[in-house]
Formats: C-alpha cells, sequence, structure tokens
C-alpha cells in the first residue's frame, strides 16, 4: 500500500495571520482603485473646465479674414454697446427733465434703444463681424485711423453730451390725404418755402424774421430758436446728425425728415462735454480699456467708409426721368364670367354670428334661439347707425362698432372688406350689395347669410379691372388727349388730383419690374398698362435730364447707399470664405450666461 504523506496542519495564528493578510490587500486594492478613480474625475473636471474656459475664451467664433474673433472682444463690443445704451437713456431722461426734450420724442428715441439692445442678444456677433470687416475695406479705401484719432473718439464717449445753440425753421407740406400722405405737389410747394427760407437767412436776413414767414411749426414762429441743446434732443436723426457736424456759425442745407417736413439749421455756439469721471469708470468695469480702443478703432474706420461711399453715392448728377402715372387698382384676370363683368363694390361688415362663432353657425339648427339673438343685436347695431343722419359721424360709429362688435376677422380692419367681385361675399350678401342703387355711407341689412346675420356699410361701386383699364386706353388713344387730364379723370391713385404728377426718378429708384421698360420710354411716351404691387400703371415720361439729387432723394439715398454698396461685397465674403460667420451657439445669452438678463453684460 502507498502511504501519502499528511498535509501538515496549520495552527490558529498561522490561519488567521494568512486570513489577516488576504484582507490588507483587498483593502489596499480598493484604495487604491478609489484613489485612481479620484485622479481620473479630477482629470475630467479638469479637462471639461480647461475645454469650457477655452471655448469661452480662446476658441474663435468667428472670422474676417486673416483675423479670429475671439469670444472675450465679442463680449467686450457688446458689454461696450449695452454701456452706451445705458448712458443714453439717462442722458434721455436728464433732457426731459430740462426740459430740451419733449415726452413724445423721447419715448421713440427710448424705444429705439430698446430695439437696439434686443439686437444685441441675437445679432451681437454679426454686427461685430460687420464693424471688423468694414475696418478692413476702408484700408482697401485708403481710409486711416491714427492713435489720435481714437484718443479724441474715447474722450468723447466718457464725457458729458455736447451742447450747440441750435436755430432751425421747419416747412411741413399741406397734405390733404392724410393716409396716402404728401403727393408730388404738395411736397414741392414746401420744398419751394424751405428753399426761400434758406436763401432769405444765406443771404444774411434775421432768422427769426424768416423762420415766422416760412416755417409752419410752433417753434418756427416762436423765431426757430431751440436754445442750448445736446443732439438726442433733436427729433429727426438725420437732421441732427447734419447740425451736429457743422462748425460755429455753420448752417445745413435743406433736409427732408422722416415725418416729410423740410428743415434747415443753423448753430451759434458749441459747448464741448465735460470729461465724466463716473461715465469713465462704468465703462472700464464693463470692458478692458484696450479693447474699448480697439473696437473705437473699427467704427472711426467703419463711419469713414460710410461717410466716403454715401458721398460719392450723392455727389452723382444722375440721369433721370419725370413721370406722371395713371392708376388702376386691382389685377388683370382675364376673366369674362359674369361675376367679373358686373364690377366690383367697396363695402364694410359688421357680423352677427350666433353663439358669436361662424364655424358652428352653418350646421346650427336654424329654429335655435341663437339665431334669434344675431338677428335682434345685428337689426339694434343697424337701427343705431340709420339713426346717425351725418355720413361722415355713421362711419366713424360702424367703424368702432365693427371693431368691437363684429365677430369676423374684418373687426381687425374696423370692418372694411375693400373691392371684391360678386362671387366673394356670401350669397346673400352679394345680392344686397349689387341688386338695387345703393350711395356712399348706406347702410344695408340685416342680411342673414348662411353663418350670421351682416350689417353693411356701402363705400363705392366701380366697373371690372379689365372694364377701367379698357376705359383709360380710350381716353388716350381720343384724338387730341392729354395724358393729365385723363389722370385727373380717370385715374385711382392719390396723385389723381395732380394729373398723376410723381416727379423725378432716377432708374435705381425705379421698381426692377418695371425700370427697363419706363427707361426705353422717348420723352413723351406711355407705355402699356405695367403691373405693380395690386394695380396697372400707365407711365408717361414728361422729361429726361441728368440732375442732382433733391433732398427727398437725398434723405433716401444717406439711408441706403452704403448697406446698397457693403451687403453685395459682405455677401460675397461669407461666399468665398473670407468672413466665416460664428456659430448659432455663440449668441450674446451664450456669451453672458444664458438666461432671463436684464442686460448682455459678460
Amino acid at each position: 500500500m502507498t502511504v501519502r504523506p499528511r498535509r501538515p496542519q496549520l495552527g490558529i495564528r498561522t490561519r488567521l495571520g494568512h486570513l489577516v493578510d488576504t484582507d490588507e490587500r483587498q483593502q489596499a486594492t480598493v484604495t487604491v482603485a478609489f484613489i485612481l478613480t479620484i485622479a481620473a474625475v479630477i482629470l475630467i473636471l479638469v479637462g471639461a473646465v480647461g475645454i469650457g474656459w477655452y471655448n469661452d475664451n480662446l476658441k474663435p467664433v468667428g472670422k474676417v479674414g486673416n483675423v479670429d474673433i475671439s469670444p472675450q472682444l465679442l463680449k467686450s463690443d457688446i458689454a461696450l454697446q449695452t454701456w452706451r445704451i445705458s448712458r443714453d437713456e439717462s442722458r434721455i431722461t436728464q433732457a426731459q427733465v430740462a426740459g430740451t426734450l419733449d415726452a413724445d420724442t423721447a419715448n421713440t428715441k427710448l424705444s429705439d434703444l430698446d430695439t437696439q439692445s434686443q439686437d444685441l442678444a441675437t445679432n451681437g456677433a454679426d454686427n461685430l463681424i460687420d464693424e471688423m470687416y468694414q475696418s478692413q475695406l476702408a484700408q482697401g479705401q485708403n481710409i486711416t485711423v491714427s492713435a489720435a484719432d481714437i484718443d479724441a473718439r474715447y474722450q468723447q464717449e466718457i464725457s458729458d453730451a455736447e451742447q450747440r445753440h441750435v436755430l432751425v425753421i421747419a416747412v411741413a407740406p399741406t397734405v390733404a390725404d392724410t393716409t396716402n400722405g404728401p403727393t408730388y405737389g404738395e411736397r414741392s410747394a414746401a420744398l419751394d418755402k424751405i428753399t426761400q427760407a434758406l436763401a432769405a437767412v444765406q443771404g444774411g436776413q434775421d432768422w427769426a424774421t424768416v423762420a415766422k414767414q416760412f416755417g409752419t411749426d410752433t417753434l418756427s414762429q416762436q423765431g426757430g430758436d431751440m436754445g442750448e441743446v445736446p443732439q438726442l434732443s433733436i427729433s429727426d436723426t438725420e437732421f441732427g446728425t447734419e447740425l451736429f457736424a457743422l462748425p460755429t456759425g455753420g448752417t445745413t442745407g435743406i433736409v427732408a425728415g422722416d415725418d416729410g417736413t423740410y428743415r434747415i439749421g443753423r448753430v451759434t455756439d458749441i459747448q464741448p462735454g465735460a470729461l465724466n469721471a463716473s461715465l469713465k469708470n462704468d465703462l472700464l468695469k464693463a470692458v478692458p480699456e484696450d479693447q474699448v480702443r480697439q473696437l473705437l478703432g473699427y467704427e472711426i474706420a467703419d463711419q469713414r467708409l460710410s461717410d466716403k461711399v454715401t458721398a460719392d453715392a450723392l455727389a452723382q448728377t444722375p440721369d433721370q426721368v419725370k413721370l406722371a402715372v395713371i392708376y388702376v387698382d386691382g389685377l388683370s384676370t382675364g376673366d369674362t364670367s359674369t361675376a367679373e363683368a358686373n364690377g366690383e363694390v367697396d363695402y364694410a361688415e359688421i357680423v352677427f354670428a350666433p353663439g358669436d362663432n361662424l364655424d358652428t353657425a352653418p350646421t346650427l339648427d336654424q329654429n335655435d334661439p341663437l339665431w334669434a339673438t344675431a338677428q335682434t343685436q345685428a337689426q339694434a347695431a343697424a337701427d343705431q347707425l340709420n339713426a346717425i343722419t351725418d355720413v361722415t359721424q355713421r362711419t366713424t360709429q360702424f367703424q368702432t362698432m365693427a371693431t368691437s362688435n363684429s365677430d369676423d376677422p374684418t373687426s381687425q380692419q374696423a370692418g372694411e372688406v375693400g373691392y371684391v367681385t360678386q362671387d366673394i361675399p356670401p350669397q346673400a350678401v352679394s345680392d344686397a350689395l349689387w341688386n338695387g342703387t345703393h350711395t356712399k355711407g348706406d347702410i344695408i341689412g340685416p342680411i342673414r347669410g348662411d353663418a350670421a346675420y351682416y350689417v353693411l356699410m356701402f363705400e363705392n361701386k366701380r366697373a371690372s379691372v379689365d372694364a377701367r383699364i379698357q376705359a383709360v386706353k380710350d381716353a388716350l388713344a381720343a384724338p387730341g388727349a392729354d395724358f393729365n387730364a385723363v389722370a385727373k379723370q380717370l385715374s385711382e391713385g392719390p396723385e389723381q388730383n395732380e394729373g398723376g404728377e410723381i416727379g423725378w426718378l432716377s432708374k435705381d429708384e425705379l421698381s426692377s419690374d418695371i425700370a427697363d421698360q419706363v427707361w426705353a420710354l422717348p420723352i413723351g411716351g406711355v407705355s402699356d398698362p405695367l403691373t405693380l404691387g395690386n394695380g396697372q400703371y400707365f407711365i408717361k415720361v414728361e422729361d429726361k435730364q441728368a440732375r442732382p439729387f433733391d433732398p427727398d432723394q437725398i434723405s433716401t439715398l444717406r439711408q441706403s447707399a452704403f448697406s446698397d454698396w457693403y451687403s453685395p461685397q459682405k455677401d460675397a465674403a461669407v461666399a468665398n470664405g473670407t468672413i466665416v460667420s460664428p456659430t448659432a451657439s455663440s449668441s450674446a445669452d451664450d456669451l453672458t450666461g444664458g438666461g432671463d438678463q436684464g442686460s448682455p453684460l459678460p
């Protein structure tokens, strides 16, 4: 038999010792693993923080040429603009308290600042791209900005508002139709007056005397002296810009305002604003000074570029045409149906639907009491309106009732439906409008339709578009026909009473849809009806000349010349990669921490 040696029996101390060794090793292993895990988490957190810091401070949010746009520069630009908005809001309040700014003008300017603030929240990055790219374009136009230029602008930013003693003469057109605004003749009459006023003061006549003779507003009638005012007290932005660019004793040219008023002004004294330490401190809390100067440099270059482009545009003496038009409202359809042949009716309505619900009324039982209620309401409205004998007062009351009581979306237009052909209204309404004889302001109804009771106000009836176009053609084809006389008789536009005259236009001012056709006409030539918008135009070229822009054209060019020049260049730069736009995440909210914030400061 084989004898196997017995395994030695371990003593209790030995066995316990081995057990302790095993526990210690396990504990050590767990501890090491835990430490390694913590280290990994820390490394991940450090990496995340590093990436976040890089994204927030170093990663470009866009590129212009060879220049990267850092998040910090974008934050600084938004902060600079926000600081300006806050500063200007305070100045508006101060001007109101001082009595140099009326409430209406103050509210308009505050609204403009609010719009600018909202624009920063969505377009801050794009605005900075424009600043940087325009400054690069300025270099190509030999425009330079010196350190002294930036110093001067910086001092202006952190100083109190400059005050100027301003004299003004304002002439507003006398407007017969306030809905459509001044006609060419009304504008021409006002322009003639302000031109005479400018010649008089330039000839040395007393400003106050000339202002009282030609001015149409209260200030002019009091002599035109505004006193010492900051630029923001000038209601019209372009006029304020012109005034605050003058030297002492300078006089503006004629400035056409956004409100249609023509103005001239003179500066008799200039009081520069004093350095304001508080403004400086607030600015430098928001933006590092080196970046303030960098951004101001862009802005100075941009403004000089804009001024140059605009000045070049205004210096032109372009070919222009003097036009008169006959306007026929509506679009020609070529439809020969009975409804079209029966012409168009212009009317307004107040709609009383059962239960105030046009959608459910067609399926409502005809004997439902809600129908009787609607009829009673409609009859009461008609009776109230018919009791008013003055047509103007009746129309006003109709509009009020339509706005507050009508169950149709036309209530948003005070019940106005406008011109329609016979097949457009509900059949019962159509029959009531087209049958019988009606005059302007007549109340018709109540009329029961499929979905409501209608109270109608008749406005006018006219022939179809095609019939009216043919009437113009026939009148112009008559022997000895006079275009202006035909316009007075048949045109449906606001220029009707002036024989269709609309004045001088350059080719760029004409709609691209018709510009080539109009430009091809000889002097005295009349176009076939040209479709533009919702109407047809017969256009006569009364004259052609190379002539300077008038004040209205100048005002339009000042607002559009630079954008017309810059937009295609920017589009090309984006297309060829010169401009790399920021990502959608580079909004002002992301740069300022997001959320509902009172201002986009970093």
